[in-house]
């Protein structure tokens, strides 16, 4: 697990042959790579998959602005939403929504409950999947502008990808099964009722 940013970014630098640097900060051409591209790659990251150490849980209520023609509510999002994973009102999920400009729209009209994926800043918050995603993909994302090696940039997405997998196997078992249908919602499926 990851202490610090400088660490992630170090691990990726190191990955791809070059010399670590001691802080964001530094006048090098890889500490410059590292602080642009680390906030991008950072919420890439954190909205491909429902980390779990990222999932938050908030309440919203309904803005006085208008949601537009399509739907009748608009809920503003906490600032630090990457991703929305669940919308429930009353205690039940609501069929029918959507994220539009940093809001959820829906026919909803009391409160809502999210689950969601929150920017987490502190990387000693991070599960250490999360952490080698993190430096996979930014080395991926660092490897042509250092290297100029396609094939290397390549691999990395590649091995991306593979942390991706890997968290998703491991996350789904930190969790209760999703319920199974009742037979009778599946038999009127499947009667077309």
């Amino acid at each position: 697990m990851a202490t610090s940013v400088i660490e992630i970014c170090n691990n990726a630098l190191i990955d791809l042959g070059e010399e670590a640097i001691a802080s964001l900060a530094d006048n090098t051409k890889a500490a410059r790579l590292c602080n642009q591209r680390w906030p991008a790659v950072r919420d890439a990251v954190l909205r491909a998959h429902p980390w779990n150490c990222a999932a938050r849980e908030a309440q919203l209520a309904a803005s006085a602005n208008n949601a537009g023609w399509q739907y009748q509510s608009a809920y503003p999002l906490p600032a630090d939403c990457l991703r929305v994973l669940a919308v429930c009102s009353g205690g039940a999920a609501v069929e029918e929504w959507e994220v539009q400009a940093g809001a959820v729209l829906c026919d909803e009209t009391g409160a809502l409950d999210i689950a969601y994926i929150a920017r987490l800043d502190d990387p000693r918050l991070y599960d250490p999947l999360l952490c080698e995603a993190l430096t996979a993909r930014l080395s991926a994302t660092l490897a042509y502008p250092i290297t100029a090696s396609t094939g290397l940039a390549q691999a990395f997405w590649s091995a991306y990808a593979d942390k991706l997998r890997e968290a998703r196997g491991v996350d789904a078992r930190e969790a209760s099964p999703p319920a199974a249908p009742s037979s009778t919602t599946w038999l009127a499926a499947k009667l077309g009722r």
